[in-house]
C-alpha cells in the first residue's frame, strides 16, 4: 500500500482513507475503514472524468454490476453512490498480490487457479454480465483464494464492446477477437481472457505479448497463440478457450469438468456459442422486461445436452415464484405434477469452499446473516457469511456434524452429532465474538440425524427426544423408530412430525410418524409409500407437508389427516433425498443425487427452474427466509462447501 499523496481526499463518503492501493484509466482506489473499524477499498472516479457523462453511466454500470455478482469469486459491494459529486463504491478489502506479482505458479497451484476463475466467471456469466477485462491485474491471491476484481467495463451478455467515441474498451493482450473488431460480446470473450490469464500463470507471460499494441493486435486477430512451455494437461484446456471462433471455445461447464479430470474426453469437443439474438429471450410482467440468455453446450460423443442458464432470476412478486425461462419449450401442459426442468440449468452464483471434510447438512439463521454447515465426517461447524463468503467462525464439536437448526429468533444454533450428542450454541453475537457452547444434551440412539426447534423456541426435537431449550431438560421419548432422518413441528408446536427408515422391530422401510408434544404420545403412523423417508418439510400455513427418500418421487401430504394427496415426479433426476420449502410456502425446492436443485411452484405443482449443482450429489438443502438464496451442500473432495443461488 502507498501512502496518501498531496490532494487525495482524506475522507470519501461516511470511510476514512489511509491510503493508496491502485489506480486505472477510470479511477483510483483507496484503503478506506468504516466506523467500526473495518478495512474496505473504495473506488473513487478520477477528477478528469468527473463532467463526462460516459465516465458516470460506466461507473454506475460497475456498480450494479459487481453487486449482481457479490460471491466467493469476487469482492462484495458494501457501499456506493455513483450519483455524488465525486462517484465512489465501497468493497470488501481482499488482501494479497494480484497475480500479476506472483506469477509463474507451480503446477498444482495452477489447477485451483483455474477452478476458481471458472467458478467465478459462471457466477458472473450467471447475472448475464460479461467481465470483459479478465487479466491477471483483476486477480487477487488472497488468502483464501483467487478473487476477480474490477467491473469497470462489465456490461450485458450481447451488449456492444464500443463507448460512444468509438473507444474499444479493455486490455488488447487479453482481448478477444470479437471485442477487438467491436463486435458484441458473450460469455466466451471471457473464455478467451481466461486462457490467456491460464497461460500467464504458468510461465509470466501471455500467449500474445509484443512490444506494441498494433503488432499485439495483429498476433491476435492472425497468428497462434504462444504456448511455448506450458505444460500437459493444461496446454490443450488453453489452446480450446484461445480459439479464434468464439462458437469454438469450450463452455465453463466444460473447462470445469476438464479441470476436474484431465482424462476425460477432449476439452474442445463442447464448445459455448457466442450469446446473440438467437439466444437471447425476453419474459415481461406489467412494463418491465427481463432479458435472460441461454449458452447452448454443443454435446460431445456420450455427453449429454444441455442448456446452461446465465441469467439471473425474475421474480413473479404475487407468488413469491422465481420466474425462470424455461428454454426450448415442450413439457407438459401447465398443471402437470411431472413437468422436471429438463436441461435447463443455472449454475451456482457462488460455492463456498475450505479445506475439510464433505458437508452433509446446511442451515440459514432467519435473517440470512450465517449460513451453518458440517459434515459427519468432520467435526467442524462452519458459520459463514453467505453475503461477503468468508467464514465467520469454525466452531470445533464433539463428533461429526448430522444435523443442525437455528431457534426462529435465530439466538440459538442446535446441531447434532454422530455420537449422539447435540449441542446449544449461543450464536446471538456471532458477527462480534465466537459463539459459546451453552450445553450438552444426549439422545437415546446411535447419532443425532434430526432436529427442529418449535414456533416457540422453547423446545428442541431430536431424533428420539423433546428437550427443554432453556434448561437441557428431557421433556420426554418420542418416534420409536429404527432411524430418524428428519424432525418438524406443526405450526401452533402442539405435534411433532418425523420422517423415518423403519418402525421399531418391523420390516416396513418406511414411515411419516406424527406425536403430540404435550403428552409425548403417538398420533399417527403411516408407512411412506414402501419408501425410505430421509427429508420432510412442512409448508409454513401448516397444512401441506413433503416428504421425500428412496426414489424420484416427492410425496405431498395433508398434515392434519396424515395421508397422501398427491406426488411430484422428478423424470429420471435420480433419487430426491432433500426437500425445502420457502418462508412464503410458494416454493418448494427439492435436490439429490443427480447433483441438480429443482425449484417447484407448489400451487401449480411444476418446476419452474433447475440449478446445477457442482461436486456430487446435493447433501443438505436450505433456502433463505427471504427466499433470496438457495444452499446446498457438495461432495467435493477434500472440501467443506456449499453452493449457493442467488434467485433475485
Amino acid at each position: 500500500m502507498e501512502a496518501l499523496r498531496e490532494g487525495d481526499p482524506h475522507r470519501i463518503g461516511p470511510y476514512r482513507l489511509e491510503g493508496r492501493l491502485g489506480a486505472g484509466g477510470m479511477g483510483e482506489v483507496f484503503l478506506g475503514v468504516s466506523a467500526g473499524g473495518r478495512r474496505i477499498a473504495v473506488k473513487v472516479i478520477r477528477a478528469e472524468h468527473l463532467g463526462r457523462p460516459e465516465f458516470r453511466a460506466r461507473f454506475a454500470r460497475e456498480v450494479e454490476a459487481a453487486r449482481k455478482v457479490g460471491g466467493f469469486y469476487t469482492a462484495q459491494v458494501v457501499d456506493a453512490d455513483p450519483e455524488a459529486d465525486e462517484p465512489w463504491m465501497a468493497t470488501a478489502y481482499i488482501p494479497g498480490p494480484s497475480l500479476r506479482d506472483v506469477a509463474p505458479l507451480p503446477s498444482d497451484e495452477l489447477h485451483r487457479l483455474g477452478a476458481a476463475l471458472v467458478e467465478g466467471l459462471a457466477a458472473i456469466h450467471a447475472c448475464g454480465l460479461v467481465h470483459r477485462d479478465l487479466k491477471p491485474g483483476n486477480v487477487i491471491m488472497s488468502p483464501d483464494g483467487p478473487r476477480i476484481i474490477d467491473f469497470g467495463i462489465a456490461r450485458a451478455v450481447g451488449a456492444g464492446a464500443l463507448t460512444a467515441d468509438g473507444a474499444v474498451l479493455g486490455t488488447y493482450a487479453y482481448m478477444a477477437p470479437e471485442q477487438v473488431l467491436g463486435e458484441p460480446c458473450g460469455p466466451p470473450a471471457d473464455v478467451f481472457a481466461l486462457g490467456c490469464v491460464l497461460a500467464f500463470a504458468a510461465r509470466g507471460r501471455g500467449p500474445f505479448d509484443t512490444a506494441t499494441i498494433p503488432a499485439t493486435v495483429h498476433r491476435l486477430l492472425n497468428e497462434r497463440p504462444d504456448l511455448d512451455g506450458l505444460a500437459e494437461p493444461l496446454r490443450p484446456l488453453v489452446a480450446a478457450c484461445l480459439a479464434k471462433d468464439p462458437a469454438e471455445r469450450p463452455a465453463t461447464v466444460r473447462i470445469l469438468a476438464h479441470l476436474a479430470d484431465p482424462d476425460a474426453a477432449p476439452v474442445a469437443a463442447t464448445a459455448a456459442r457466442p450469446e446473440g439474438p438467437d439466444t437471447e429471450r425476453t419474459v415481461e410482467r406489467g412494463t418491465t422486461p427481463f432479458t435472460r440468455v441461454a449458452a447452448a453446450v454443443r454435446p460431445a460423443a456420450g455427453i449429454r445436452r444441455r442448456t446452461v442458464l446465465v441469467g439471473a432470476a425474475a421474480t413473479v412478486a404475487a407468488l413469491g415464484v422465481p420466474a425462470f425461462l424455461l428454454a426450448r419449450g415442450g413439457g407438459r401442459p401447465p398443471g402437470s405434477a411431472s413437468a422436471p426442468a429438463g436441461d435447463v440449468m443455472m449454475p451456482p452464483a457462488t460455492t463456498l469452499a475450505k479445506e475439510g471434510r464433505p458437508v452433509e447438512d446446511v442451515a440459514f439463521s432467519p435473517d440470512g446473516r450465517i449460513l451453518a454447515c458440517g459434515g459427519t465426517l468432520g467435526e467442524t461447524v462452519y458459520l459463514w457469511d453467505p453475503a461477503s463468503g468468508h467464514v465467520i467462525h469454525e466452531l470445533r464439536a464433539p463428533a461429526g456434524v448430522a444435523a443442525m437448526a437455528f431457534t426462529p429468533d435465530g439466538r440459538l444454533l442446535a446441531t447434532g452429532h454422530t455420537n449422539a450428542t447435540v449441542r446449544l450454541w449461543d450464536v446471538e453475537s456471532a458477527d462480534t465474538r465466537p459463539p459459546r457452547p451453552l450445553r450438552t444434551l444426549r439422545a437415546r440412539g446411535a447419532r443425532v440425524n434430526a432436529l427442529a426447534f418449535s414456533p416457540d423456541g422453547r423446545t428442541l426435537a431430536g431424533p428420539d427426544r423433546l428437550w427443554d431449550t432453556a434448561t437441557g431438560g428431557v421433556l420426554g421419548d418420542v418416534f420409536g423408530a429404527d432411524g430418524v432422518n428428519a424432525v418438524a413441528f406443526s405450526r401452533d408446536g402442539r405435534r411433532v412430525m418425523a420422517g423415518t427408515d423403519g418402525f421399531q422391530g418391523r420390516a416396513e422401510p418406511g414411515s411419516v410418524q406424527v406425536w403430540d408434544v404435550r403428552t409425548r404420545s403417538p398420533i399417527a403412523h403411516v408407512a411412506d409409500q414402501g419408501k425410505k423417508t430421509s427429508s420432510l418439510a412442512l409448508a409454513p400455513d401448516g397444512r401441506t407437508l413433503v416428504t421425500a427418500g428412496g426414489g424420484a418421487t416427492i410425496r405431498l401430504w395433508d398434515a392434519a389427516r396424515v395421508r397422501i394427496t398427491g406426488a411430484l415426479a422428478s423424470g429420471d433426476a435420480g433419487d430426491v433425498t432433500e426437500v425445502a420449502v420457502s418462508a412464503g410456502g410458494a416454493v418448494l425446492a427439492a435436490a439429490g443425487t443427480d447433483h441438480t436443485v429443482r425449484l417447484w411452484d407448489l400451487a401449480t405443482r411444476r418446476v419452474t427452474a433447475a440449478l446445477a449443482g457442482t461436486g456430487g450429489a446435493v447433501r443438505g438443502l436450505a433456502l433463505s427466509t427471504d427466499g433470496r438464496t438457495v444452499a446446498g451442500g457438495s461432495e467435493r473432495r477434500g472440501q467443506a462447501a456449499v453452493n449457493l443461488w442467488r434467485l433475485r
